[in-house]
């Protein structure tokens, strides 16, 4: 990342980790107020703006995060073997599991999150919903 004030380069970081790889794309990385949230492997980063300091980093996955989004007064993460939600500090508040990883072979529409629920579908297509307190709705 690199900040520029008035086309003068200011600020760069670099965010790296060990684990499976994440893609780029418009969902896994956001702004929250000053905050840079980052999916970067298997951990969520979050830089403080502008500065790019480091404020905390979080293992939100035990393979990959796919993509992160806000959601109230915390972040839920699409892992790809977890669902987790954490907190604006960066702690773990759940995290779930399914039978088989969080994505189709076809890759599309295997996660959203509605005003009641989120919904993860599985490698074999099967649907996950859980509440925004980390239990299964059946």
């Amino acid at each position: 990342m690199q900040v520029f004030k008035n086309n003068e380069l200011e600020r760069s970081a670099l965010v790296a980790a060990s684990g499976g790889a994440t893609g780029v794309h418009k969902n896994s990385v956001i702004i929250d107020g000053e905050k840079l949230l980052i999916c970067c492997c298997n951990t969520i980063f979050c830089l403080n703006l502008p500065n790019l300091d480091l404020a905390w980093k979080t293992k939100a996955d035990s393979a990959t995060c796919f993509e992160i989004f806000e959601y109230r007064d915390s972040y839920i993460v699409h892992g790809e073997l977890e669902i987790t939600r954490i907190n604006k500090s960066g702690e773990l508040l759940w995290q779930k599991s399914g039978a088989d990883i969080f994505t189709t072979p076809e890759g599309t529409d295997t996660f959203e999150i509605t005003d009641k629920y989120i919904l993860a579908t599985d490698w074999e297509n099967r649907e996950y919903k859980f509440d925004f307190d980390g239990n299964l709705i059946e």
